[in-house]
């Protein structure tokens, strides 16, 4: 149980000495590391995690979803988080289950969800910002071809649309 321990704390980032300490000792960030820990020490099949970044600063936030990324790829549990980070959703998932009134609305792949963003306007929910962006770019007259859910395929798609215009990239 003890190497489980180390090697959960050490996933999500403690160090053993963090792990001595009272956890009113503890930071809310370093709470829920070890919250995170505590369940991903047990191997389950199955790990959900509901807003595993609240509260975070943006590098805890980014370090502790590479982590549980980290956790999927060496364990091939299935890892199911709930959150309205739409960002961190787009930058995280490869499969995107929304609900709506506690129905399903539908459940495929991240960048298929997130293209059928007015529909999921007209349901009151949000999509990355850099989708509506894109979205607003669109209506203003922009040829953008492809949709954008993190900075980096925004980037691509604008330097794609810039180089097909005859535009010089530096």
């Amino acid at each position: 149980i003890k190497e489980r321990v180390l090697e959960s704390a050490e996933m999500v980032g403690l160090s053993e000495k963090m792990l001595e300490k009272s956890p009113f000792e503890l930071s809310g960030g370093q709470k829920r590391r070890a919250a995170i820990a505590g369940v991903m020490a047990m191997k389950p099949s199955v790990l959900i995690l509901d807003e595993p970044a609240a509260g975070l600063d943006p590098m805890g936030r980014n370090e502790i979803f590479s982590r549980i990324k980290q956790y999927h790829k060496n364990t091939g549990s299935t890892v199911l988080i709930v959150s309205h980070s739409m960002e961190d959703i787009a930058a995280y998932t490869t499969k995107l289950l929304v609900m709506n009134r506690s129905e399903l609305f539908c459940y495929d792949d991240t960048d298929k969800v997130f293209s059928r963003a007015d529909e999921i306007f007209e349901i009151g929910l949000a999509v990355p910002q850099i989708t509506s962006v894109f979205r607003e770019l669109r209506k203003k007259g922009f040829d953008l071809e492809g949709d954008a859910y993190t900075v980096e395929s925004a980037k691509r798609l604008i330097l794609e649309y810039i180089k097909k215009r005859g535009g010089s990239v530096c």
